[in-house]
């Protein structure tokens, strides 16, 4: 409805970013609340963080814990969550948006106008067009009498509203929002009502979601058949030979990657990736890293067809994501992590992403090219999958099942077996 104003924090990045890691370290979702709430400068750190954070922050505490929170949002973070939240695939979740709804109708008034300006109009309207009838008074609509449904007359008297979706719960809540609408910007008010009354129902959907999407892709979250391209095979060897001469530079040693909490978890485990990381200095590197990196991730969750509001998946995703891209980089590098900072620069996190899985791809087709020739090694099987996977039967010690490749080693260990096959 309208633009958020500029962040409240003027400026001060650096307890901005401090925060978020010890956010992004607190794994007790009560301490990570206790955390924010105790901090006086909770009112202009909350509205500063990025939107995925934010986002992330809430599903982290509970729906149930966070209404403290949704008051101190600024109007793009609550849109941002909704964006989130309330879509299943191209189809608004009746369950999300109960919920949500319900959620922001518990925020007091003067936050709850501010959650209401966060709304795209065709996203109200739909709600309404799809919960309920709508009378215009001026055009002589017939109103019966009696009727089994719950009746909102506007402020204005111009319409009737009659709510039929059945319910109960989200009928309450759409009731208060579109009170406070009408208190908040009468015209606006009746705008989404008129909308909702001669609107197309699918052409309302159409451009909620082409809204929503519109904002999804500037985090990152692109078109389903953009996003697998980063799983397009890429020559690792040709990427690493255009990488021979590295510019000048030095980077020296840094304790804080700043991430969504889903992300920065993955992160804090053991790899190649996060030793690199761990030794840059200069904040506003770190910063343009993790700014792509995060899109890159979130290339991931829709080319793996992930539900951003799954956080177990989320960050499934993320670790299989910060794996490719770990094993992409310390092939790149040599396994020099005093050279991989400068890869890091001068090559596309999405590059260098696709040369860890095409190293993997690389070994699928050796392994296609023996399973045509007539193998039944069960080892091969792993390989063949449409994202190849490790085949722990490889580890040590040997176990069933599969795992993704995590490191360089992995790649090696699988290419020296796949040689004793064909030896053999």
């Amino acid at each position: 409805m309208t633009e958020a104003p500029t962040s409240p924090l003027d400026g001060n990045a650096v307890a901005l970013n401090h925060w978020r890691t010890l956010l992004a370290r607190t794994t007790s979702p009560s301490k990570r609340l206790d955390l924010i709430l105790s901090d006086p400068l909770a009112p202009q750190l909350v509205p500063a963080l990025p939107v995925e954070d934010f986002y992330y922050l809430i599903k982290g505490i509970g729906l149930d814990d966070s209404v403290e929170l949704l008051e101190m949002a600024a109007p793009e973070q609550i849109r941002g969550c909704l964006d989130f939240e309330l879509w299943d695939r191209d189809k608004l979740s009746p369950r999300r948006v109960t919920r949500w709804m319900q959620l922001l109708c518990e925020l007091d008034g003067e936050h709850l106008d501010a959650a209401i300006e966060a709304l795209d109009v065709e996203l109200v309207a739909l709600l309404v067009s799809q919960n309920a009838r709508v009378y215009d008074r001026s055009l002589g609509d017939e109103i019966v009498d009696e009727s089994p449904y719950l009746r909102y007359e506007t402020p204005d008297t111009f319409f009737v509203i009659e709510f039929t979706g059945g319910d109960n719960e989200l009928t309450e809540a759409l009731l208060r929002l579109i009170d406070r609408l009408y208190q908040a910007d009468q015209s606006l008010g009746r705008k989404v009502i008129m909308d909702a009354k001669w609107g197309l129902r699918d052409e309302l959907e159409e451009d909620s979601y082409r809204w929503r999407n519109g904002r999804m892709a500037d985090l990152g979250f692109v078109e389903y058949y953009e996003a697998v391209e980063v799983y397009r095979y890429l020559d690792p060897e040709e990427l690493r030979r255009g990488l021979s001469s590295a510019p000048t530079g030095k980077m020296a040693a840094n304790d804080e990657v700043t991430l969504p909490a889903p992300f920065a978890r993955p992160l804090a485990e053991e790899s190649f990736l996060g030793n690199v990381l761990a030794s840059i200095e200069d904040q506003n590197i770190v910063e343009s890293i993790t700014a792509h990196m995060v899109a890159l991730f979130n290339r991931v969750l829709t080319a793996d067809r992930v539900d951003p509001s799954d956080m177990e998946a989320v960050q499934e995703a993320a670790a299989r994501a910060r794996d490719l891209l770990s094993t992409g980089l310390e092939y790149l590098a040599q396994r020099d992590e005093s050279s991989a900072g400068l890869v890091l620069l001068r090559t596309s996190l999405t590059n260098i992403f696709r040369a860890g899985i095409s190293l993997a791809i690389d070994q699928a087709r050796r392994a296609r090219k023996l399973r045509d020739g007539g193998s039944d090694d069960p080892n091969l099987d792993p390989l063949l999958q449409p994202r190849p996977q490790y085949p722990r039967g490889l580890d040590e010690p040997a176990v069933a099942g599969v795992r993704p490749f995590r490191r360089l080693a992995d790649v090696e260990r699988v290419a020296a077996y796949l040689d004793t096959i064909i030896a053999s």
